[in-house]
């Protein structure tokens, strides 16, 4: 009988530690589990940065680009014609036509891994103090602009990324022996051939020489 109640006793304690057991593999499985799916989650949107960033680089350079080729192109947005466009509610998106970046407006949509990755961008004036540093108020600067890129994306709240560009070289022509004529709106990077008759102060507008 006593041999027996040991048997008894055994098997009791054998069942006790295998519920103990898989009691503690249960837990350590469903952490492991958790964390590979945290895991999984955050090499998702790390991914789903790391693709936002790239685009709002590659609309910067094209941005740029752009402006370099045709300061006006950007100083007056979309298409160069002054004064055009500017502020947080006058909304453009960079993209290629042909071999050539162009300003469209409103946004882009650019798929990735099967995301919709939404980009724009607005521009706006910059005013530099006495001092010559960017400030809230003081005086125009025509040769800076600053260009706020938006990226965004279905489940998460958008970013943006600002840059000051400034204008590093500028188009000028030469003629001679110009006409008397009526000279309409400006601004010209290439000769008309006429020249306007008014007489006045020579002010600047919105980047142009003008006659008042």
């Amino acid at each position: 009988m006593r041999f027996f109640n040991f048997l008894k006793i055994q098997k009791g304690q054998m069942l006790v530690e295998i519920l103990i057991a898989v009691t503690v593999a249960g837990i350590v499985i469903g952490g492991v589990a958790t964390m590979i799916g945290t895991s999984l989650v955050t090499s998702k949107k790390t991914r789903q940065v790391t693709v936002a960033n790239g685009l709002a680089q590659q609309d910067m350079e094209a941005i740029k680009t752009l402006a370099q080729n045709s300061w006006l192109s950007l100083y007056c947005p979309p298409l160069g014609t002054c004064p055009g466009n500017k502020g947080v509610t006058s909304t453009y998106s960079v993209i290629l036509s042909g071999n050539s970046w162009v300003f469209q407006s409103g946004r882009a949509t650019t798929t990735i891994d099967g995301m919709n990755f939404g980009h724009y961008f607005y521009v706006e004036n910059v005013k530099r103090n006495s001092g010559g540093d960017i400030a809230t108020s003081g005086t125009e600067d025509p040769s800076t602009q600053k260009v706020t890129i938006y990226i965004a994306w279905p489940g998460e709240i958008e970013f943006n990324v600002s840059e000051y560009i400034m204008r590093t070289g500028s188009a000028f022509f030469v003629d001679r022996g110009w006409v008397s004529g009526n000279l309409g709106n400006g601004p010209y990077t290439s000769s008309v051939g006429t020249y306007s008759t008014s007489s006045g102060a020579i002010v600047i507008t919105d980047g142009a020489l003008g006659v008042e």
